[in-house]
């Protein structure tokens, strides 16, 4: 399509061109009518004797050389080549104007609403609410105690799946449901983004307490050296978080149920 525009306009210009290289008024000059004719050359004249030397004449003044108007006009730039130069220039123009038009157009994207931002944080959470059990902090004790806590390194294979999950699942969720909190449309949505966030993180404290505590107990277990007093401290820290574990749960299951009237 340039290309095409361009040689369009490339034969306008030439075709301008053309009619301007005649005379003045913009003709071609003519032949005259008959025509055109040859004359012989004169014969040369005799040989005659140099004329007797005279004085050279008085001297004159010099003429004038003052170049007549006419002559003047016929010595400026014809106008012909003014549009030579007129159609070089639209062609740089529309070279230019088809560049940019290629340029590709990108669609701008409706940003997220507040309830997407709720449906995403409530899929993610309630995810972890089903996987941080107390299931999987005792495994994730055991293991640690066992140097087996990798994937496929345990009968639990699929808490430790799950296990190796919770950090991206938790900055999931969290993004999300920071976003609710920043476009939600009124103080109740932000307040239950809010307190879903921290019980989530409160939950994924417990779920630490109560793995450390089972390995500490399966530690002071093995020990030959342990007495009773021991091996009854370390028992009672993993009844205290358990308990906390399941009273952190609680509370993030309220905070949920409380997300899920908003989708």
């Amino acid at each position: 399509m340039r290309i095409r525009a361009m040689a369009i306009t490339v034969a306008g210009v030439l075709l301008l061109a053309s009619c301007g290289l005649g005379d003045g008024d913009g003709t071609l000059p003519s032949l005259p009518e008959g025509g055109i004719t040859t004359t012989a050359a004169p014969d040369a004249p005799d040989t005659t004797d140099a004329p007797d030397t005279t004085e050279a004449p008085p001297p004159s003044d010099a003429p004038d050389s003052t170049v007549p108007a006419e002559e003047d006009t016929e010595a400026t730039t014809p106008w012909w080549l003014l549009l030579v130069v007129l159609g070089a220039f639209l062609i740089l123009i529309i070279a230019f104007v088809s560049r940019g038009s290629k340029k590709k157009i990108v669609v701008a994207q409706p940003p997220t609403s507040w309830k997407e931002y709720a449906r995403k944080g409530y899929s993610d959470a309630r995810w972890l609410f089903d996987a941080m059990s107390e299931d999987l902090a005792i495994w994730r004790g055991n293991a640690t105690f066992d140097g087996k806590s990798a994937v496929g390194a345990t009968a639990g294979t699929a808490l430790a799946e799950t296990w190796k999950q919770l950090d991206d699942r938790i900055g999931k969720a969290s993004d999300s449901l920071y976003a609710l909190e920043a476009g939600a449309p009124d103080q109740r949505t932000a307040q239950q983004a809010s307190a879903t966030i921290a019980s989530m993180r409160s939950l994924r404290r417990s779920v630490d307490d109560r793995a450390e505590a089972r390995m500490n107990y399966r530690t002071v277990e093995a020990r030959s050296d342990a007495g009773q007093a021991a091996l009854q401290d370390a028992r009672e820290r993993e009844v205290r978080s358990s308990r906390n574990l399941a009273e952190a749960r609680s509370a993030y299951g309220t905070a949920l149920t409380n997300l899920s009237t908003l989708l």
